[in-house]
């Protein structure tokens, strides 16, 4: 099926791009689309464009509302130094009070200054930004008048970012050949972890009403010389959220948390040298669960996808890792395992592994052999747990909690062993460029142990086991786990301080 293109493109005249997220306290690059449709709203609404501001036009930004996120194309870009500004922070009402009183106000003007961080990015190359939604050939014909619009407004755009960020705008359709002869880095949407913000249904109306209500912001008493107040618009709410990442950048993996609870309701901890036996328990579990027949599981799907007996290396990497998490105290040594991680390859296991994910729930962790029940599964958000946060934030200087498996032999050669490391991140899908690897026998974090002493299935105890320290150019993501062991446990590394 053939495919068109809707390109916006903002070309930033002066080279810089300041804008930011979580309130200014991060840099932001690329530009979110949701910035780039409030500045196509914005734009539209200036002076007398406002009184053009149509219903067809309107109805073209409901249409790109509803569009999937979009890829964003872009120069090479970094980051610049960042600088404070101070600004007015609007008291000059008190002072002139003071004054009219004939009294001394309580700061001079000069004191009414707010300090403003500005964390810019310096881009290069032409220096123009490109948003790109894929258009359908059969949806075409129903779609051609709104991105047509959609490309007459673009080319009103005049800033994206700060005010200060300064751009010419225009809009395209592009076909496939154009598409591909576009220089520079692309950006992909993942929609399995938030970040970026994009456009959802309601967002135009949202936009529109926040307009009104800027302009009523200025409010009076009825009376003569009453005091006005200003009443500022709620901030946007109208939007959905997704991570970009440049492609080739290993994606996102939906994660799955479990507390490993006892009886009493608190937690039931294991030894840190214990991390394939928890894991072998807990995929022990998910296989109990798989084989009911009520559930028409696949055998594909048990055997490849939960148990991991992949026949080639495709099939080995598309499953459930089982990743034991010990605690990482801030306060000095712990390093037991008190939960475990269910991750999923980065497409996911669709409905199959959501419906085994719900039933673990409960499940008991039962020791093969013995037979005795070690703990009992507990469901619990990953993303509101503090120990888990550590081992799935972004960061770029990443440690190994439990011993990295070299997928291959060092020969005792350092310069070896640390290519072997970059083999275990290609392998695992992580294609951002690495800025130091150092590898020691001793452990990284408090409460670890010596690599050695760490327990390895019968067929890895004749591979090297290493902790590893890796900086990354940029910030990743995790769960990481590297090597011949990442998917039982071993080579699980938490973000560094």
């Amino acid at each position: 099926m053939t495919m068109r293109w809707l390109c916006v493109e903002a070309h930033f005249l002066a080279g810089r791009y300041h804008g930011s997220r979580d309130d200014g306290r991060l840099a932001q690059w690329p530009p979110d689309p949701y910035r780039l449709f409030q500045a196509l709203v914005a734009a539209g609404n200036l002076g007398f464009r406002r009184t053009e501001f149509s219903d067809a036009k309107k109805a073209a930004l409901r249409w790109l509302e509803r569009r999937p996120p979009p890829e964003i194309l872009v120069p090479p870009a970094r980051r610049a130094n960042t600088f404070r500004l101070y600004v007015p922070n609007n008291d000059m009402d008190k002072v002139a009070r003071a004054w009219a009183k004939g009294s001394e106000p309580e700061k001079r003007p000069a004191e009414l200054r707010t300090d403003k961080d500005l964390r810019p990015h310096a881009v290069d190359g032409d220096a123009t930004v490109r948003f790109l939604w894929p258009v359908e050939d059969d949806e075409w014909s129903a779609a051609q008048a709104s991105a047509e619009l959609v490309c007459a407004e673009a080319r009103h755009l005049h800033a994206l970012g700060l005010g200060i960020d300064l751009v010419v705008g225009q809009g395209r359709i592009l076909g496939e050949a154009e598409r591909r002869a576009l220089a520079g880095d692309l950006w992909i949407a993942d929609s399995l972890r938030p970040g970026w913000r994009v456009p959802a249904e309601g967002s135009l109306d949202e936009l529109l009403a926040r307009h009104l209500e800027q302009i009523a912001r200025v409010q009076a008493g009825g009376s003569r010389g009453a005091r006005r107040w200003v009443t500022p618009p709620a901030p946007p709410t109208v939007f959905r959220e997704v991570e970009y990442r440049p492609r080739g950048a290993a994606r996102s993996r939906p994660v799955h948390l479990f507390a490993l609870a006892g009886g009493d309701g608190g937690y039931r901890s294991f030894d840190p040298r214990q991390a394939i036996e928890v894991a072998a328990w807990t995929r022990h579990a998910a296989h109990e669960i798989a084989r009911l027949p009520q559930l028409k599981f696949s055998k594909a799907f048990v055997e490849e996808f939960v148990c991991g007996h992949g026949v080639d290396a495709e099939s080995k990497n598309h499953r459930f890792s089982y990743l034991s998490l010990p605690t990482i105290s801030p306060k000095g040594r712990d390093g037991r395992i008190r939960r475990v991680l269910l991750v999923e390859p980065p497409e996911g296991g669709g409905k199959e592994a959501s419906a085994l994910v719900r039933r673990l729930a409960g499940m008991p962790l039962v020791e093969e052999g013995t037979g005795e029940i070690k703990a009992e599964l507990q469901p619990t958000d990953p993303f509101a747990d503090g120990v888990a946060g550590r081992y799935l934030r972004k960061a770029r200087k990443w440690g190994s909690v439990t011993p990295l498996v070299l997928p291959g032999r060092d020969d005792r050669d350092s310069r070896k062993a640390v290519g072997l490391v970059i083999k275990a991140l290609r392998q695992a899908g992580y294609a951002a460029p690495v800025e130091e690897i150092h590898l020691q026998a001793e452990p990284v974090f408090a409460g670890a142990e010596m690599a050695a002493r760490y327990r390895v299935p019968a067929y890895l105890k004749s591979f090297p086991r290493t902790h590893a320290i890796i900086t990354f150019a940029e910030q990743i993501s995790g769960p990481i786990a590297l090597g011949a062991g990442r998917h039982i446990g071993l080579g699980v590394f938490a973000a560094m301080a």
